[in-house]
C-alpha cells in the first residue's frame, strides 16, 4: 500500500498526488454528471409512459445543461474527458434500456426484474462517484489502486473493528433522532429510505440487497473516503479533512434530514479507513448499516 513511511499520530495517511483543488473540481463534476444521469433518465422514463418527477423538455434541458457543464469543466481544469463523459452516457444508457424493459408495478411505478427503476438509477448514479475517483486518481495522476485504500488485508480485526465503531455511530444516530422527536423537529428527522425501498422493491429483495447493500457502498467508499478524504488531508490535516469530508458525504444525500445522519456515518466510516489503512472494513461497515436497514424495514415494520 502507498502509505506514509510512518502512520501520521496513529493514522494510516495514503500519499497521493491530488489535493484539496482537485477534489472540489471532482465533487463539482459528480455532481453535475449525477445531476444530468438523473435528470435525462427521469425524462426518458416519462416519456415511455411510466411516472418520473421529471418532465419534457424541462428534463432534456437540466440533463443537457448540467452534462455540457461537466464536459466544460473537464475541458477547463485538463482533466480526463474520457472516463467521466462515457459513465454519463452510459449510465443514461443504462436507464434508457431499464426503461425499454421495464413492466409497471402500479401506480406507474417501473420495475425490471423485481427491482424498481429508481433504485437501479440511484445505483448507476452511485457509479459515477467511482469513475470520477478512478479518472483522477489513476488516469490524471497515474497512481495505483491502493492510493484509493484498495489494498489487502489479513485477518477479521479490522472488520471487528468496523463493526465496532459503526455501532457507536448507530447509538449517536439513535440518540440523536430521539432528540429530535422530543424536541418535535419532525422536519429535521432522517427520510426512512430503506422503508421507501422495501416499498418499491417488489419482490426481488436479494437484487436490491446486492445494488444497496454492496455495489451502492462500495463506489460511495471509493469517492468520499479513498479519494476525497486523503486529498483533503494534504492541505487541512487529519482531523478536519474528516469532518469536511463526512459533511460532503451528508450534502450528496440530497436530503436536509439525511445531512447529519450521513454526516455522522461519514465519521465512522473515515475512522475505520484512516485506522485500518484499508477501504474493505469501511465497505463493509458502509454496506452491514444500509443492508440492515433494509432488513428491517422488510421484517421488523
Amino acid at each position: 500500500m502507498t502509505l506514509s513511511d510512518k502512520p501520521r499520530d496513529d493514522f494510516f495517511v495514503p500519499e497521493v498526488k491530488w489535493g484539496p483543488l482537485n477534489v472540489i473540481v471532482a465533487s463539482t463534476i459528480t455532481l453535475l454528471v449525477s445531476i444530468a444521469i438523473l435528470s435525462l433518465g427521469g425524462v426518458l422514463g416519462t416519456d415511455t409512459g411510466f411516472e418520473t418527477s421529471i418532465t419534457s423538455p424541462t428534463g432534456y434541458f437540466i440533463g443537457f445543461l448540467s452534462g455540457a457543464g461537466a464536459v466544460i469543466l473537464l475541458l477547463l481544469t485538463r482533466s480526463p474527458l474520457w472516463p467521466v463523459t462515457s459513465a454519463l452516457l452510459l449510465g443514461v444508457v443504462i436507464i434508457w434500456i431499464s426503461y425499454l424493459l421495464a413492466v409497471d408495478a402500479g401506480n406507474g411505478v417501473a420495475e425490471v426484474i423485481g427491482v424498481p427503476l429508481a433504485i437501479i438509477t440511484a445505483t448507476v448514479t452511485s457509479g459515477t462517484f467511482a469513475v470520477t475517483a478512478l479518472s483522477f486518481s489513476i488516469v490524471l495522476y497515474r497512481q495505483r489502486l491502493n492510493s484509493l485504500g484498495v489494498v489487502k488485508i489479513h485477518g477479521f480485526k479490522p472488520y471487528f473493528f468496523a463493526i465496532g465503531i459503526w455501532l457507536i455511530a448507530l447509538t449517536i444516530l439513535m440518540v440523536w433522532i430521539a432528540a429530535l422527536s422530543w424536541l418535535k423537529l419532525d422536519f429535521l428527522l432522517p427520510p426512512d429510505t430503506a422503508q421507501q425501498v422495501i416499498d418499491t422493491a417488489g419482490g426481488n429483495l436479494i437484487t436490491t440487497l446486492i445494488l444497496v447493500g454492496f455495489l451502492g457502498p462500495i463506489a460511495e467508499e471509493i469517492f468520499f473516503r479513498g479519494f476525497v478524504l486523503p486529498g483533503l488531508i494534504k492541505r487541512f490535516g487529519v482531523i478536519r479533512s474528516l469532518l469536511l469530508s463526512s459533511l460532503l458525504f451528508g450534502i450528496f444525500h440530497f436530503d436536509p434530514g439525511a445531512i447529519v445522519p450521513t454526516f455522522i456515518l461519514g465519521l465512522a466510516l473515515g475512522w475505520v479507513y484512516l485506522k485500518t489503512g484499508a477501504l474493505w472494513p469501511a465497505i463493509f461497515a458502509h454496506g452491514l448499516h444500509n443492508s440492515l436497514a433494509i432488513m428491517l424495514a422488510k421484517y421488523a415494520t
